[in-house]
């Protein structure tokens, strides 16, 4: 009798510290498998999808962030810990995983979508260098994209700084929905002043001074070129002109290649005008509470305690620019990020709207992230083209927890025409990815 209630107090003990364990504050994301990206590519793994490329540096970023600052949960980080913090993700913004590695690794997924070669020179640890770029792609491979694809060739530009901003509301689901436990706020800043910068500085003549320096430097040497040159001049040129023929750019001034790089100088008026606005509109990604530590408010529903955010993002797109504002919510554990699309060309309004449910517990082991968005956009993603679609995005994740240091997680994402941010496709796909994360803290 004594063995068998021994036994009896073993076993509920066991289960009431299974029930009342933690839950994981900080992790290793490691997305093992995207598909069709990873299977449809002669360069992977040399190349990750956009998905791969962000959860590795999520995972990068929130642990090392924990390692020098610990819990901002128990102990409010010190101005010497942000210090540190700071410098950290400055100093290292030029190295493998950083935000400004993760950058061109979004370029490069859309060059890999079309077997593009490429190389990210963030992988040569650049230190100092004020102009990193994505090197080893060949002219005839942009004349091509340009050609057969023009809506691609505008979104190759832009999907650097669609990174950061992504980067940043992904770290910032971690926080809300997840519970992680890292400080990111330098993060934070340095991914929407950065971007905020850019935009500055391509929207200037400052951008002809540094294109004229990466020429000169560049010289006869095609291989060592970047891509593009600096993003945003070359987002709108080839917004406003999708059917005029790459090669349309000129001889390079060594008189080797063609001339990849726009001025803002080489701009009409219409395009600078565009490029000034939305260089203005940039500065509502500093329209975010996190940024200043502000996570979470609380009020209440009907007498139901209601943890909630808001932020607003702008990107650039494929098609022109959006202004989207997020809405965190949290009802009693049903959580939800709302999003309504505020898109735009040069002259229409294109509205839409996301709905996520985030870890929808399904029962003590298998939760469920479904997402749905409806977005009225220009058909063929052409800025000034007459007729427009309404693009449909479904998507469903599902995450088994083994225990606190195990979970396993596969998705599933179907979408017709159109732009969504981090997903490199504009065209009718099916995507389905898998991979695990382990706790670390």
């Amino acid at each position: 009798m004594k063995k068998h209630a021994l036994i009896l107090s073993l076993s509920l003990f066991c289960g009431l510290a299974a029930a009342q364990e933690p839950p994981p504050q900080t992790w290793v994301d490691l997305p093992l498998l995207d598909v069709p990206f990873n299977t449809d590519s002669s360069y992977f793994p040399a190349t990750f999808s956009m998905r791969q490329s962000m959860q590795l540096s999520n995972s990068y970023y929130q642990n090392i962030h924990r390692w020098i600052a610990g819990d901002p949960t128990e102990d409010k980080t010190n101005f010497r810990e942000f210090v540190y913090l700071a410098l950290f993700d400055y100093i290292g913004s030029t190295t493998p995983l950083s935000s400004g590695w993760v950058h061109e690794e979004w370029h490069r997924s859309v060059l890999t979508r079309r077997r593009i070669g490429s190389f990210n020179d963030m992988n040569t640890f650049p230190f100092g260098q004020s102009v990193i770029a994505v090197s080893q792609v060949d002219d005839q491979d942009l004349v091509n994209l340009k050609r057969d694809h023009p809506a691609e060739q505008v979104r190759l530009s832009a999907a650097g700084m669609e990174s950061q901003i992504q980067q940043n509301l992904s770290l910032q689901e971690n926080l809300f929905f997840k519970k992680s436990r890292s400080e990111d706020r330098p993060l934070y800043w340095l991914n929407a002043v950065g971007v905020i910068g850019y935009m500055s500085t391509c929207a200037s003549t400052e951008s002809d001074r540094t294109t004229d320096d990466e020429n000169r430097d560049d010289g006869a040497d095609i291989p060592r070129r970047d891509f593009t040159g600096l993003d945003c001049n070359a987002w709108v040129y080839d917004l406003f002109r999708p059917d005029e023929p790459y090669t349309a750019r000129g001889v390079h001034p060594s008189g080797v290649g063609i001339d990849r790089y726009i001025r803002f100088s080489d701009l009409n008026e219409k395009e600078q005008n565009f490029l000034k606005l939305q260089a203005r509109y940039s500065l509502l990604n500093l329209a975010d509470p996190f940024l200043i530590g502000w996570n979470e408010f609380h009020t209440e529903i009907n007498g139901r305690p209601l943890r909630w955010n808001a932020k607003l993002n702008h990107m650039l797109t494929s098609f022109g620019a959006t202004i989207d504002a997020h809405l965190f919510l949290d009802l009693e554990g049903d959580q939800y990020l709302v999003t309504w699309h505020n898109g735009m060309t040069d002259t229409r309004y294109m509205p839409g709207l996301s709905v996520k449910q985030v870890d929808l517990a399904l029962n003590e082991h298998w939760f469920a992230t479904p997402a749905l968005t409806a977005w009225q956009q220009p058909k063929d993603q052409r800025l000034e083209g007459s007729s427009t679609d309404i693009l449909v995005d479904a998507s469903l994740e599902l995450a088994y927890r083994s225990s606190r240091w195990v979970s396993y997680y596969f998705g599933v994402e179907a979408k017709n025409k159109g732009w969504v941010a981090g997903n490199v496709y504009l065209d009718d796909n099916v995507t389905g990815w898998a991979g695990l994360r382990a706790t670390v803290y």
